[in-house]
């Protein structure tokens, strides 16, 4: 039964540090809403342009990992567009 038990914790531990994690860094998120909150109030008011970036942000993070963020901004505008655009339809009615 302890080999068991064992095994158990061994196979936790693996699969915590062999899983891809796609929370964002606190300072990407950040630096990611300034772009997005700047950009978005521009077209919508104040308090939708928030909600709306917060949430896009949520769904990005949800995909990507931000090594793949990184990636992806260094792509053409159309290429970005693409791969982000069901963030932002999700989010757009918000």
């Amino acid at each position: 039964m302890n080999t068991i038990k064992k095994f158990k914790t061994l196979l936790i531990v693996a699969l915590l540090f062999c899983c891809k994690s796609y929370a964002f860094s606190p300072e990407f998120e950040k630096e990611m809403y300034i772009g997005c909150y700047g950009n978005s109030k521009q077209y919508i008011e104040a308090s939708k342009a928030k909600k709306y970036c917060l949430c896009t942000i949520k769904k990005l993070s949800d995909k990507y990992t931000e090594a793949e963020m990184h990636l992806i901004f260094q792509k053409e505008p159309e290429d970005i567009i693409k791969a982000t655009e069901f963030a932002a339809i999700h989010c757009e009615n918000i």
